[in-house]
């Protein structure tokens, strides 16, 4: 060593070791590491090697724990440790390997090998509540369809666990019953609903119907769209996204529970439809304070509108010069799917029925009177439900006992469509995704079709009528 590097070492020039000493010790005099054991080749020892973390400060010790830890630093990354031992030797030999391991396998795996995730608390099991709020947050779906499919997924929860914490109050949409069944539900893992479970719940969903068939019918239906909105919670498109943040069941609650087989939803009522239409005139029309259910009814009918759809039409939607209806997206309304959009042809006496009762009400924005919009409500919200109300209640008074009478009078315009103009023309008017949803739910047969071989059996015919010969009754003969 120099006499200036003595100087700079603080090291005493009677103590500073020589070139030759060092070598003779087996120290590298510049990087300071252990030299090989062939003389001839003099390479300081690296940090793959045991015997470099040997040397004093390479490894590190706290007060606090008696076991060493090291840092491994290369490419640019610096990361600490444990080495879970107080043994010098055998830690060095650990730190050697993970050096050898970054430099071979990379940072990425060292670090999966040598530092485990598993070594950090694991994450909890996610709740009704947690899921919910995820999906929200990703779902590419309405308020209002978000709102339905978690309420499902909440009855089904609710129903298996027998959570019935404010008793009937629960089904109120405000109030404390209500809070504390939602608290209540939404604190449950997603563990304690299993397949089994889900499976058990749908059969005695239907199994409530008792003997009735046609409620069993019904019940079937309810039971396959409260699952369908219940397991689109766990669908492909926001599973992707909800599993990076939520611990979830494996497998999935819905794994599986297969739906019943498609009940027949076919229109088939039986409504006389002229009748219905000429006391509606007279006792809707006619009278001024039945304007509203008036035109609702006229909406309904003959435009086959939705409820929403007939609840959010604006007049300047209602096209005089063209006798139809333009269904329109607005800021209050959404169509229930991108079909639903488009215009409505309406009959000439129709549109003139409407132009009369637009001059009645010239200032007016909605067809229908009613109250304030309730855009980007999560429930569903009726501004002209007062009259929607009376109008059933109209209905049913005059024969329409189905379970939605509004809607019947759709299913009606579509039938009669129909029957007059072909299937594909009553997709068209009721403005369906696809015809075979037409044909699953409105499009049924209303006209009398027979075999026609009845004028056979006729006397003009053959000159003869089969007779029916009724058979002889026999007396019984009193037993003894």
């Amino acid at each position: 060593m120099s006499t200036k590097n003595q100087a700079k070492s603080g090291i005493p020039a009677a103590q500073a070791p020589t070139r030759s000493e060092q070598d003779s010790a087996g120290v590298d005099s510049k990087s300071g590491g252990f030299l090989a054991e062939s003389a001839t080749s003099r390479k300081a020892i690296g940090k793959a090697d045991a015997r470099y973390w040997l040397q004093p400060g390479k490894l590190d010790t706290t007060p606090k724990s008696r076991f060493y830890s090291c840092r491994i630093q290369t490419q640019g990354r610096r990361e600490p440790f444990p080495l879970r031992t107080a043994n010098k030797s055998v830690a060095a030999t650990r730190a050697a390997q993970i050096f050898g391991d970054v430099i071979a396998l990379g940072w990425e795996a060292a670090l999966a090998k040598h530092k485990p995730q598993t070594l950090e608390k694991p994450k909890a099991m996610a709740t009704v509540g947690e899921l919910v709020r995820a999906v929200a947050g990703v779902a590419e779906v309405r308020p209002v369809t978000m709102a339905g499919n978690a309420a499902s997924f909440r009855r089904i929860m609710g129903d298996v666990l027998g959570i019935e914490a404010g008793g009937k109050s629960r089904f109120a949409p405000k109030g404390k019953g209500r809070t504390a069944w939602l608290e209540a539900v939404d604190r449950v893992p997603l563990s304690a609903l299993t397949s089994d479970k889900v499976q058990a719940w749908k059969l005695a969903f239907v199994g409530k119907a008792g003997n009735d068939e046609a409620a069993a019918r019904r019940a079937r239906n309810s039971a396959n769209s409260i699952l369908r909105q219940a397991r689109s919670l766990f669908g492909k498109k926001v599973l992707r996204f909800v599993s990076q943040t939520l611990v979830l069941p494996s497998p999935l609650p819905f794994d599986g529970v297969d739906l019943f087989p498609r009940q027949s939803m076919r229109y088939a009522g039986a409504m006389d439809v002229e009748a219905l239409l000429t006391a509606a005139r007279a006792e809707l029309g006619g009278v001024k304070a039945k304007r509203e259910e008036w035109k609702a009814f006229i909406l309904c009918l003959f435009g086959g509108l939705r409820r929403n759809e007939a609840d959010k039409l604006r007049w300047q939607c209602v096209d005089f010069t063209t006798s139809a209806l333009r269904i329109e997206a607005a800021g209050d309304f959404s169509p229930k799917v991108e079909s639903a959009l488009g215009e409505v042809p309406i009959d000439a006496e129709v549109c003139a029925i409407l132009r009369g009762l637009r001059a009645a009400e010239s200032k007016a924005v909605y067809v229908l009177a009613g109250e304030a919009s309730k855009p980007g409500a999560s429930s569903r919200h009726y501004r002209a439900n007062a009259t929607f109300q009376n109008l059933t209640a109209w209905l049913r008074k005059h024969g329409v006992t189905d379970r939605k009478p509004l809607h019947t009078l759709r299913k009606e315009a579509g039938s009669l469509v129909c029957q007059r103009a072909g299937l594909f023309s009553a997709s068209r008017f009721l403005r369906h995704a696809d015809v075979a949803i037409t044909a699953q739910h409105y499009a049924a047969q209303k006209e009398r079709v027979t075999v026609g071989l009845g004028s056979l059996l006729s006397e003009s015919a053959s000159g003869k009528v089969l007779e029916f010969k009724a058979p002889r009754r026999t007396k019984r003969k009193n037993s003894a």
